[in-house]
């Protein structure tokens, strides 16, 4: 038996076990270590995104997860106005696809600054009918 074949086997007071549950890529898994895999990796990405929320603090970390959705949310607009959608644009050549994903990457761009424009203009007058001067650009993008 080679050092590789104990992938379930662990070093137990000096004497070596194997786990019963333990398994070779060759062996189909059971639901139940289907099950724990799935847990292990949704525990996984809570771990890293909390990571994330506290390396950007939570105010920043909610503004460009909300900008992910309203780009998501852009980008399916856009495909359904084209009649297209991901397994279209998966099934183009190479150079169609490219096209494709760069003319639709600039009409989110477009769309999100004209949405920002809107929204800083619609607050200058709002402040100009108040009487009071513009106030700095926050966004709220919710989707």
């Amino acid at each position: 038996m080679s050092i590789s074949g104990l992938s379930g086997a662990s070093l137990v007071g000096g004497a070596l076990s194997v786990s019963p549950f333990s398994q070779t890529s060759d062996q189909p898994q059971s639901p139940a270590e289907k099950a724990k895999a799935k847990a292990d990796a949704a525990a996984d990405a809570q771990v890293s995104q909390l990571a994330d929320i506290r390396k950007k603090g939570i105010y920043a970390w909610a503004q460009e997860e909300k900008l992910k959705a309203l780009k998501e949310k852009i980008r399916q607009q856009i495909l359904s106005d084209r009649k297209l959608d991901e397994n279209q644009l998966k099934a183009m050549n190479p150079e169609d696809r490219a096209s494709a994903e760069s003319s639709i990457q600039e009409e989110i761009t477009r769309r999100i600054k004209e949405a920002m424009q809107q929204t800083l203009e619609g607050q200058a007058k709002q402040a100009a009918a108040d009487g009071k001067p513009p106030k700095p650009m926050i966004i709220d993008i919710s989707v």
